[in-house]
């Protein structure tokens, strides 16, 4: 009975171990596949204060697309249009597996 519950337990870590390779070689798969790509921003749309149940956000425009970024802070909001009154470079982030959706926003002053 003893060595008959050994070898479950055996196959159930074997099992354990076989499901966090798939895991972990998955995911390592989604991150070599994601490739972050930067570009700047010709013009800007800021919503700070959306309609309910909506995000706050600032929409760049980069390459002739707006890219959003979602839910950014009060000082983001004013160095954005701070830096488009005064000539500054907006760098928008994003990566390729959602080209649409900005990661970070940089403001460059040139």
């Amino acid at each position: 009975m003893q060595q008959q519950e050994q070898q479950q337990e055996q196959q159930v870590l074997q099992h354990l171990h076989q499901v966090t390779q798939q895991a972990v070689q998955q995911v390592q798969q989604q991150v070599q596949q994601q490739v972050l790509r930067a570009g700047r921003a010709t013009a800007f749309v800021a919503i700070p204060q959306p309609i309910p149940g909506q995000p706050r956000q600032i929409f760049l425009q980069i390459e002739n697309q707006f890219r959003v970024l979602n839910n950014p802070n009060d000082t983001t909001f004013d160095q954005v249009s701070e830096a488009f009154r005064s000539g500054f470079q907006v760098i928008g982030v994003w990566d390729s597996q959602t080209p649409h959706i900005l990661r970070s926003i940089q403001i460059r002053k040139v």
